[in-house]
């Protein structure tokens, strides 16, 4: 399996002349406000139930806009029980992940309870048409979450395109339309996906890590008019796997201005993945409106996912690229990035 170095630029160093000064201050270099997507990924029913919310609260204080987008068939968490065995996986529970914020239910679901069906149960349906009539971009993150991060590259391709395609009725009978955007479960993605999304109607995606934006290849090499726009900063949780951001509240506070940095340093639109989990979560959601809050004030903007592949269309022509998985800094499983 490939690993991305430190010049692969998922280090997450910002230049050296990366400046923490808000728009408009003197000495600011930058003349267009920088630009920072929030995609938010909800797993779980849980994340859904509660996490979402608790986001849509804060969103709607600040004035941000963000892109939502939901698992909508079974929760299966318990049954990711099995990447404990992964090198990395503990350490990263007990500083600060999705799972440090199930709780103990929704790690047994699949398990030794059942594994509910997210956009069956009212309330968390309630929770996605919120998020929609908030004036939230809402779309596809996955039927079942764990399933697919762990099963996809082994999956044939009928069972891609069925899984997509289950997914895609669920949500336009949940919310009244096809979803034109989506992002994969760990990022985790291949050209036959591509290939499903395509099928599905999905028109911008955010399965990959670093990098510009593109548009994936098809399993046969060509095209998809797709334009694959990459999470570009670190997650919080791989930035609390650090001793300098982990180790103590005061280290965790630390984590605002790095991400800042990282955006001002940015050509185009940066990518932040968040979760319903963990910034919508008990534990650490004060921190991450201690963060949205001196985004804010720093001048940075928010569009959506749709908002960022029409800037970089009307950028230029944008290349093609094959997706290939590969292993990153802080994270335990594989992630997809564009070639070349």
């Amino acid at each position: 399996m490939p690993r991305l170095e430190a010049d692969d630029g998922l280090r997450h160093r910002p230049p050296k002349d990366a400046r923490l000064l808000p728009l408009g201050a003197p000495g600011a270099r930058r003349v267009t406000p920088p630009r920072l997507v929030l995609k938010v990924d909800v797993d779980t029913l849980s994340g859904t139930v509660d996490g979402v919310p608790r986001l849509l609260d804060l969103f709607a204080r600040e004035g941000v806009r963000a892109t939502f987008l939901f698992s909508l068939g079974p929760d299966t968490t318990g049954r990711a029980v099995k990447r404990v065995f992964r090198k990395g996986f503990v350490k990263k529970v007990l500083r600060a992940s999705p799972a440090a914020s199930y709780g103990l239910r929704t790690m047994l679901y699949g398990t030794l309870l059942p594994a509910p069906d997210i956009g069956k149960r009212p309330a968390a349906a309630s929770r996605m048409r919120e998020a929609l009539a908030a004036g939230h971009e809402c779309g596809l993150h996955a039927w079942d979450h764990v399933d697919w991060h762990d099963r996809l590259p082994r999956m044939p391709r009928g069972e891609v395109l069925a899984t997509v395609a289950r997914a895609a009725a669920r949500f336009e009978e949940l919310l009244g339309a096809r979803p034109l955007v989506a992002g994969a479960p760990g990022w985790t993605a291949n050209a036959l996906s591509v290939e499903a999304y395509e099928a599905a109607g999905i028109r911008v995606s955010s399965d990959t890590r670093g990098g510009r934006p593109f548009h994936p290849a098809r399993p046969d090499g060509s095209p998809s008019p797709i334009v694959e726009v990459p999470s570009t900063l670190p997650t919080l949780d791989e930035l609390l796997a650090e001793d300098r951001f982990g180790r103590d509240a005061d280290a965790r506070e630390a984590t605002t201005g790095h991400l800042l940095s990282l955006v001002a340093a940015s050509a185009g639109s940066a990518v932040h993945s968040i979760h319903t989990e963990i910034e919508g979560g008990r534990a650490l959601h004060a921190l991450f409106a201690r963060q949205l809050a001196a985004w804010k004030e720093a001048g940075i903007r928010f569009p959506t996912l749709r908002e960022a592949a029409e800037e970089a269309l009307a950028a230029g022509s944008l290349p093609c690229r094959r997706l290939a998985l590969v292993t990153i800094p802080n994270r335990a499983t594989p992630v997809a990035r564009q070639e070349g």
